[in-house]
């Protein structure tokens, strides 16, 4: 993005007095889905955008659909791991409700880019390891928690792996905002969609010490990824918007 608007955390193309922007970037200052849910009332409540992308990086399981560090992971279901009951010794898991991701923008823009991936990954410009593959895109489940799983030796870091034994990707922030954009559509004028785009840097299901290993190699991997795909979503849909 071009310019920054003065006194604001937003970044725009080109600032206008109208406030009107095809297009709005602003970044977290922090993890949990608190301040995910905060940060996410605040876009829509300044700007009412039409869709909401969340890009960042998650940990992946490397048990699962073949996923490889540096590779997109889209959400099409999101389940939140800090919601439970404590019972004897036993956990019982609540739910709260939430959106989940666009079914619209997961069939008629995700679907066709995954099966074309040189739409977005010719544009990709940091070099990979030795021995590593371009990305591919996988769509499934996303785990949302309170907890940074750093460490597959950590007994309540087994428990959540152990619980949701389809999800591919776990990160901090996007129950928070799926649970936002489910309080703003609270009307047949304003229907808000959103999607979650995450970039693998790194496997939960390893030990601390190479966990922590993989996410400073591939984090900026994963980040130009996830940014890189995301793009590629956006540029019809703005073009569908005009």
């Amino acid at each position: 993005m071009g310019q920054e608007i003065v006194g604001s955390p937003y970044a725009v193309g080109s600032a206008n007095s109208s406030n009107d922007y095809p297009i709005i970037l602003r970044r977290s200052i922090g993890q949990t889905n608190v301040v995910a849910a905060q940060l996410a009332a605040s876009v829509l409540e300044d700007f009412r955008p039409s869709y909401l992308f969340v890009i960042g990086t998650a940990g992946g399981h490397s048990g699962r659909e073949q996923i490889n560090l540096g590779d997109v992971v889209v959400a099409d279901y999101i389940d939140y791991s800090g919601y439970w009951k404590l019972k004897g010794s036993a956990y019982e898991e609540r739910k709260s409700a939430c959106d989940h991701p666009s079914l619209h923008l997961l069939e008629n823009f995700v679907e066709g880019l995954r099966r074309n991936p040189n739409g977005w990954t010719s544009r990709l410009k940091n070099k990979r390891p030795a021995g590593s593959t371009d990305p591919k895109v996988l769509v499934g489940g996303v785990v949302a928690g309170e907890l940074l799983l750093g460490d597959a030796e950590n007994t309540e870091q087994k428990r959540i792996l152990a619980q949701y034994k389809k999800a591919l990707a776990f990160e901090m922030e996007s129950w928070g905002i799926a649970r936002t954009v489910y309080k703003f559509r609270s009307s047949v004028h304003y229907n808000p969609q959103f999607l979650v785009v995450r970039g693998v840097s790194d496997f939960v299901d390893k030990d601390a010490e190479l966990n922590e290993k993989q996410r400073k190699e591939w984090t900026p991997l994963a980040v130009e990824a996830a940014a890189t795909f995301a793009s590629a979503l956006i540029e019809p849909l703005l073009k569908k918007e005009r």
